[in-house]
């Protein structure tokens, strides 16, 4: 008798319980999101008419990229967060909430649902799994872009951190030269000139125009070491690199002028020749993202040599090229000296190489290591400063910076050189 009721009140409880593909059921994301940057997605519930699904408990387990991760999971532990559960209203709909962080920059996809109906008895549960994806593209967030671009207008360069060597005579270039004529200032008068003609001739300036630059991203190897712990843990080098390219873009657009940018390995992967931006640099920005979105570093060799000098096919005007880099190993650095050598002679190059911030650690008694362990990171250290003094004699500039703090001294850099292109 007692098996009876049982089944009895099993079967009420099931023709109580609707099938969760009977439910109302939206997600939605945001399109694009940063780079180690909290997203949150919303899973909207509607209950079924006539208010029948009023009070069932419902759990949604939702598939999601191995990069994200979830940030205050159901579950501590879970490397899937557990499911998130909700109530059904008596009517309207219920919004469940999660928060992911994605560790890995790229296009990708939250996928299918499984939606678990429990019946207002208990007894029974359904099942049901909804397919669906939603796409989001992850890319670097850019943290201190507003910042910048907001002190860079003001000239606040040192809020920045950016140290900036005092020239007389302002922002000004030369422009031609004339004759001398009564009131022009002394102190114009160009003696060269002056010996050469027998009369007086002076120089003429005027205010500083817009530049180009063509900011240069190494996609091989070297940039696939990840290089960071904390809030952008899983960061690759190539991943920094065009945090900071793109915040100077957009200084650079800002102040009129024309970005461009060449992503290599042992090829030119990327082109997108200079050009000033639309209202506030923006237009042009959006392009330099969009097209250094897809690249993650290579297991190729980078070949400077040849995007330099493919470089030179391509931009037949002199311009300000910013490499984003790394100091090549014992063996290729002779032919990445070679490189540059060659590259400045029709370009003006600036060439950051971005440290390992875990072998400085271990040399520095900051990491928990033995000893055999620090020895090599000091001999690895000391192996870089010999590269770093061997590239200074290229006649290029040459930076050596850690990925996370590259933006303030490779602005600093890049102002210097602007003024004296």
């Amino acid at each position: 008798m007692l098996d009876l009721v049982l089944v009895a009140a099993v079967l009420v409880d099931l023709a109580r319980t609707p099938r969760p593909d009977r439910l109302g059921v939206a997600r939605r994301a945001p399109a694009r999101a940063g780079l180690s940057q909290d997203l949150e997605r919303i899973v909207r519930i509607s209950a079924r008419e006539g208010g029948e699904s009023a009070g069932l408990a419902v759990e949604v387990r939702e598939e999601f990229p191995a990069s994200f991760e979830v940030v205050g999971a159901a579950v501590p532990g879970d490397p899937t967060g557990g499911p998130d559960r909700c109530r059904l209203p008596p009517q309207g709909h219920v919004e469940v909430a999660r928060v992911y962080r994605p560790h890995e920059r790229g296009v990708h996809a939250l996928g299918d649902l499984r939606l678990r109906v429990e019946g207002p008895w208990g007894l029974v549960q359904r099942q049901s799994r909804l397919a669906g994806s939603t796409r989001i593209e992850v890319e670097p967030p850019l943290l201190g872009l507003r910042r910048t671009l907001r002190l860079a207008a003001s000239e606040r360069w040192r809020d920045l951190g950016v140290r900036l060597l005092r020239r007389r005579g302002g922002l000004v270039e030369f422009e031609s030269l004339r004759d001398y004529v009564h009131g022009d200032d002394p102190r114009l008068l160009d003696w060269k000139a002056f010996a050469k003609r027998a009369r007086p001739i002076v120089r003429e300036f005027r205010e500083e125009r817009g530049q180009e630059l063509v900011i240069a991203f190494d996609c091989g190897r070297r940039m696939a070491a990840t290089t960071a712990e904390g809030e952008a843990r899983g960061w690759t080098k190539l991943d920094h690199a065009l945090d900071a390219g793109l915040q100077i873009a957009a200084v650079a657009l800002q102040r009129g002028d024309r970005v461009g940018c060449l992503a290599f390995d042992s090829k030119v992967r990327a082109w997108l020749p200079p050009a000033r931006g639309s209202a506030r640099g923006k237009g042009q920005l959006e392009r330099i993202r969009d097209t250094v979105f897809g690249l993650v570093a290579s297991a190729k060799e980078s070949d400077l040599d040849r995007a330099l000098r493919e470089l030179g096919l391509l931009q037949r005007r002199r311009v300000l090229v910013l490499v984003l880099s790394d100091v090549a190993d014992p063996l290729s650095l002779d032919r990445q000296r070679r490189a540059l050598a060659v590259g400045s002679s029709r370009h003006k190059i600036l060439f950051a190489g971005l440290d390992d911030p875990s072998i400085r650690a271990a040399a520095e008694g900051k990491l928990p290591v033995d000893a055999a362990v620090r020895a090599a990171a000091c001999a690895l250290i000391e192996e870089r400063r010999e590269s770093m003094r061997q590239l200074h004699g290229a006649g290029v500039r040459v930076l050596d910076t850690l990925p996370a703090e590259a933006a303030a001294p490779l602005l600093a850099a890049w102002l210097e050189a602007r003024r004296g292109f």
